[in-house]
């Protein structure tokens, strides 16, 4: 049995499928001179093992040394050797052809480990050969490579995928080899590999699973996928560098770096090669005292480059024999920017860029330790035919310089720093006072003066560092970095001490003593002949701005002498500044002021006369400043000397940036005075925001144009434009209307036209110096409003046509009441002014009208060059004569008013629709009876986005004489006339009561009322026992409500009763608000419906069951009914009380004979085209007419009554 299952397991390990790829291990040659002689070992599941030599031929050898990528097999040099009879054969009688590439694929042999193998030997063989392990560039530093020899020859790389510090034995077992001593770093593969490493041979190397390796060649596998080169640094690998001037770093003290840097003492047997490993070139001489010292061959140094060489920044360049070549930026830090500005005396590195630039290289991938002598001396990757992409930009603190620009003097003005080759703005945020000091005490200016913050100077433009300082950094310079973010950023501005500024003290900007002011004191400059003259006084002019020298004289000082302080300076032409000129000593006899008088003259003032752009005139030019240095106290004093107030108002429109000739303005004290003030002129125009002032005293009022006089929108003139006032604005009403010279106010409110949609006058403060009757130094702002002011005035006057808006006799409205207008003096010229008031177009023609009424005392004349802004700009105090006669124009256009359906519908004016907005009855009726239509009868709106907006006053009789103005609403205005409104029953001779009011046939209500008690008052104690029904699309629900009605002359609000939970009636409740409130009674199946609505006393019959209503649900609540019916309600003027009968119904009329009819009592029917009343011999129409009774007709929720007679039903 046991045999079957030996046979079987021999049979199924030569018959089956290969042995799996990861059972496989490595096939490697052990115990001889080299990686290519030995014994043969094999792996199979990461254990050794051998290969028995059953079946052993040349073959077996051929495909040993391929596998082993050794070559061929040494004729003759096979033999046997004993082996560990502990130790499994793997493979044994194997059927090599030959031509196999690894020795796994060969034939014969059972599975691994199962071939019986007892012999106390296996083979040995020989490869031809022979492997030649290095590193290069240097003998114990480098990437690894192999050499073969033998039967080809061949070179390549050693690689692994992710080569790195887990490598270390297979990096100790290559140093070993070489005799390097032990593994000391990974380097960086970049410092050692050559251009040719991607295109060369390469073999992976992979260690792992295999014991005791011997040689970097047991553990390799040939590939071209491979990534990382093997490298590796071996402890027996010196680092050296050369310690001398940074003017050549390939000569001087020869140190070498274990832990630190030491000198070298041992003696030297090639100096050569030390220079050659120093990347120097070769030897010129050596000299050994204590130490050794190396000239080398090369001339090497480091330098920055911007251009041309700069000092302590720019582009990183190594000058190598005279020629600059490029460091490039891969890998670049900031230890080796620090290294630079080192070897370079420069201070520390502040800034590095890297830059792209394609240019040819000397050294990459740098890595200093920043202990080297130099930035040659670091780790790098080096060649002759290396090419940079990128370059490192760097800035050492050493570069660094400070000045203070564009002030009035050397020691004050806009703090700058030069970065690299630009002038840069310090920025504000973050900047610490502290370090002001600091700066004054560099540029020999002193400390910074107590009052150094509120000086503000012009801030340039350009860009922005920020300077920081910590503990760490007790050299300013240390502490600049650029800024990225500056978009709000301030500059920095300093006044030190020792500041000087230079004025005249004189009537005159450009004439007077010459004064110097430093820290608020005053130097007085010496009037000695020995050293003012001519040449310092012409200095003087050019520095102020003042043109031309026309003399300059001495004057003796009118204060006491020994409490001034004089100076003396001696200058040349050239000098621009007095301050430029060499100080010299005082004379020895000096008792008198140096005085000038210049050519020119500087004067201050504003574009618009009291707002606008500051302007300064000097040398003969008007010209801006800069905003920059400009403070609210120069305003504030420019305004009062431009007697403008002394109030200045926020600016609405600042300006945008132009040129300007003057960049700053500065005064020498707190108070702005102009002779004591300098100014700092650009050498050429200058891009900036210009100063900008808005005076108190800029601003005027008034009632915006119009045909009213001191009545309307008021407005007030705000920097250039007319703004109008916010409704909301507190202001005193009143001190406007005497501003305006309108006496006092009569009335104010929200203006009756669109809502503005703009800016508006929101605030108004006006201090207590200000008069009574005076706005002109109040201090106004401005913002978004909607409503705006409407103000009517006592003084108010408005000037109409009386025909139709358009036409006819002239009339002025006001306090006192109606009055014409003489026709005295009046031509085209003030009718054309007339007609555009009122909206009518063009003037057309005037004639005269004889009358003995009342005149406007005053008449009226246009300027000739015809700029009025309205017809009362052409009033004048002139009255008319006594022969008066009125005056009577007609303009071209008339308002066009319509109704869409003749007396009903959208109404329309010059077909634009008119807004509902303040909309009123008396505005309809004045529609109606322009229209010819009678009365309104009623008003709707209608959806629209534009119309017009309409107010009427009193005195305007139609529709044409109204205020209006066009803008946006939501609704429009629809109206409906009496005209419109026609009435018939739908029985003949009589039933329920229909109205159509010009929209569509609507159902009337009809009322019935049962045992009406005498007393209305008694209402609480009959109501309980008052039952109705309603009966809505033939569905009856009971209610517990009261039908009483009061008696004629009464009204009250409806009660009823409030039914409890159970159905029963409850308490007495009054009724809430004033929605009508409707009870219908069922009398019977033949009679009809009956409506009862206490509040009109009136009964009238119902519309029919099958008339349609709106569809309500069938479980609505009485209140739903009611308000789904209350929009159907015609009523009669009569009451109707109907008696239930055995005949029928009958009708008993209580008239009310306080009713009157608004038109004739024999008017007709409101039927139109139907004539006179017809006789009762057609259904649905009323019958012979006796008197009508009134009808009351009432629609909607406006509640709006009118009245017309019908014929009797």
């Amino acid at each position: 049995m046991k045999m079957w299952f030996l046979l079987l397991l021999i049979y199924s390990s030569t018959n089956t499928e290969p042995v799996q790829t990861q059972s496989k291990g490595k096939v490697v040659l052990r115990g001889g001179e080299n990686p290519c002689e030995g014994h043969v070992e094999i792996y199979y599941n990461n254990i050794t093992g051998y290969v028995g030599d059953k079946h052993w031929n040349s073959s077996t050898e051929e495909v040993v040394c391929r596998t082993t990528q050794c070559g061929v097999p040494v004729p003759g040099a096979t033999k046997n050797v004993p082996r560990l009879e502990s130790r499994t054969v793997w493979l044994n009688e194997l059927q090599c052809s030959g031509d196999e590439n690894d020795l796994w694929d060969c034939g014969g042999y059972p599975a691994p480990g199962v071939s019986f193998y007892q012999k106390p030997t296996v083979k040995m063989i020989k490869c031809t050969d022979q492997i030649e392990i290095s590193l290069e560039p240097q003998q114990c530093h480098g990437v690894a490579k192999y050499s073969v020899t033998g039967n080809t020859s061949s070179s390549g790389y050693f690689c692994k995928d992710n080569w790195g510090s887990q490598d270390v034995k297979t990096a100790e077992l290559l140093c070993k080899n070489l005799g390097c001593g032990g593994f000391k770093e990974i380097p960086r593969p970049q410092w050692v590999i050559g251009n040719d490493y991607e295109g060369s041979e390469k073999m992976a190397v992979d260690c792992s699973g295999i014991d005791s390796v011997t040689s970097l060649w047991q553990c390799i596998r040939r590939t071209q996928q491979c990534k990382d080169p093997v490298v590796v640094t071996c402890e027996g690998h010196e680092r050296l560098q050369l310690q001398g001037s940074p003017l050549n770093v390939c000569s001087g003290e020869l140190q070498e770096r274990k832990t630190e840097w030491k000198p070298v003492k041992k003696n030297i047997t090639n100096a050569d090669n030390l220079c050659k490993k120093l990347n120097c070139g070769g030897v010129t001489n050596y000299t050994v005292d204590q130490n050794l010292h190396l000239t080398c061959t090369d001339t090497v140094k480091v330098v920055l480059m911007n251009n041309r060489e700069s000092k302590c920044f720019g582009q990183v360049y190594v000058n190598v024999n005279g020629s600059n070549k490029a460091v490039c930026g891969n890998g670049w830090t900031d230890k080796n920017s620090q290294m630079i500005c080192k070897e370079l005396n420069c201070g520390k590195s502040i800034q590095l860029s890297i830059k792209d630039a394609a240019t040819s290289g000397v050294m990459d991938y740098v890595e200093c330790l920043g202990d080297e002598s130099s930035l040659w001396h670091c780790k790098a990757r080096r060649g002759q035919q290396l090419t940079c992409q990128n370059t490192p930009h760097i800035i050492c603190s050493g570069s660094v310089k400070f000045r203070l620009a564009d002030g009035p003097g050397k020691c004050a003005g806009r703090l700058e720093v030069q970065h690299g080759d630009e002038w840069k703005r310090v920025a504000k945020s973050g900047w610490d006072e502290e370090n002001s000091d600091n700066i004054c005490q560099r540029l020999n200016c002193g400390e910074t003066t107590a009052d150094n913050h509120p000086e503000k100077f012009f801030q340039g433009s350009g860009n922005f560092v920020s300077v920081k300082c910590d503990q760490n950094q007790p050299d300013i310079s240390e502490c600049v970095k650029s800024e990225q973010n500056t978009r709000n950023e301030e500059a920095v501005g300093i006044t030190c001490k020792n500041h000087e500024v230079v004025f005249l003290d004189g009537s005159e900007p450009c004439s007077g003593g010459v004064g110097i002011r430093q820290n608020n004191n005053t130097f007085w400059l010496s009037g000695s002949n020995e050293t003012w003259n001519s040449e310092a006084a012409q200095t003087v002019c050019k520095q102020m701005h003042c043109g031309g020298l026309i003399k300059f004289y001495s004057r003796p000082s009118a204060e006491d002498m020994t409490d001034m302080t004089f100076r003396a300076y001696r200058c040349s032409r050239n000098q621009a500044s007095l301050l430029d000129c060499d100080k010299v000593e005082l004379p020895d006899h000096n008792e008198a002021i140096a005085q000038v008088e210049c050519s020119g003259t500087i004067n201050m003032s504003l574009s618009n006369g009291c707002w606008g752009k500051v302007r300064i005139l000097a040398e003969g030019k008007s010209e801006g400043v800069c905003a920059d240095s400009w403070t609210e106290e120069m305003s504030r004093a420019l305004c009062q000397d431009q007697g403008c107030g002394d109030t200045i108002l926020k600016v609405r429109k600042p300006p945008s940036s132009e040129q300007v000739l003057f960049k700053s303005l500065h005064t020498l004290g707190n108070n702005f005075t102009l002779r004591e003030s300098t100014f700092v002129k650009t050498g050429t125009r200058e891009w900036c925001v210009p100063a900008y002032v808005v005076c108190a005293g800029s601003t005027k009022y008034r009632f915006r144009p119009s045909r009213d006089h001191c009545s309307g929108i008021v407005q007030a003139f705000y920097e250039g434009d007319w703004l109008p006032l916010s409704k909301d604005v507190a202001i005193d009403k009143s001190k406007v209307c005497k501003a305006l010279e309108c006496v006092a106010v009569k009335r104010s409110g929200t203006y009756f036209g669109p809502q503005h949609d703009g800016e508006a006058i929101t605030s108004v403060k006006c201090s207590s110096s200000n008069s009574e009757d005076s706005l002109g130094n109040c201090e106004i702002s401005a913002g978004r409003e909607k409503n705006l002011l409407d103000l009517q005035c006592t003084d108010w006057r408005e000037m109409v046509l009386e025909d139709h808006g358009c036409k006819g006799e002239v009339a002025v409205y006001s306090e006192a009441g109606r009055m014409f207008v003489s026709s005295e003096g009046w031509t085209d010229k003030e009718g054309q002014r007339l007609c555009e008031d009122l909206q009518c177009g063009s003037f057309k023609s005037k004639r005269e009208v004889l009358g003995s009424d009342s005149f406007w005392n005053k008449t009226f004349k246009c300027p000739i060059d015809g700029k009025t802004e309205s017809i009362w700009n052409c009033e004048t105090q002139t009255p008319p004569s006594l022969q008066k006669k009125k005056l009577f124009i007609e303009c071209q256009d008339r308002s066009k008013v319509n109704l869409s359906d003749g007396c009903s519908g959208q109404l329309t004016i010059d077909s634009s629709p008119v807004c509902n907005k303040n909309w009123d009855i008396n505005y309809s009726n004045r529609v109606c009876q322009e229209l010819n239509c009678g009365n309104a009868f009623d008003s709707d709106s209608k959806s629209t986005k534009d119309g017009l907006h309409v107010s009427c006053d009193q005195h305007h009789h139609i529709l044409g004489q109204c205020r209006r103005t066009q803008g946006t609403c939501s609704s429009s205005v629809s109206i409906f006339c009496y005209k419109n409104i026609t009435f018939h029953t739908r029985e003949k001779c009589g039933g329920s009561l229909q109205v159509n009011s010009g929209k569509q046939w609507e159902n009337g209500v009809s009322y019935e009322v049962e045992d009406v008690p005498e007393n209305y008052d008694d209402v609480e104690d009959i109501s309980a026992n008052v039952q109705t029904t309603a009966d809505v699309h033939n569905q009856l629900q009971a209610t517990s409500k009261s039908t009483t009605v009061p008696p004629e002359g009464q009204q009250r609000d409806e009660d009823y009763l409030e039914p409890n939970q159970d159905g029963s009636k409850g308490k007495l409740a009054p009724r809430s608000g004033s929605e009508p409130f409707v009870i219908v009674k069922q009398l019977g199946e033949d009679h009809p419906t009956y409506l009862v609505h206490p509040e009109e006393q009136v009964a009238v019959p119902a519309a029919a069951p099958e008339q349609d209503y709106p569809p309500e649900r069938e479980d609505a609540s009485e209140p739903e009914l009611r308000r789904s019916h209350r929009s159907n309600l015609a009523v009669l003027s009569h009451t109707w009380r109907t008696l239930k009968s055995e005949q029928g119904t009958q009708r008993e009329a209580h008239g009310s004979a306080e009713w009157k009819d608004a038109e004739s009592s024999h008017s007709q029917t409101g039927r139109r085209n139907q004539g006179p009343n017809p006789p009762c011999d057609r259904e649905g129409t009323a019958g012979e007419a006796r008197e009508p009774p009134v009808v009351r007709v009432r629609r909607g929720s406006t509640g709006q009554v009118a009245r017309r007679r019908a014929a009797e039903l």
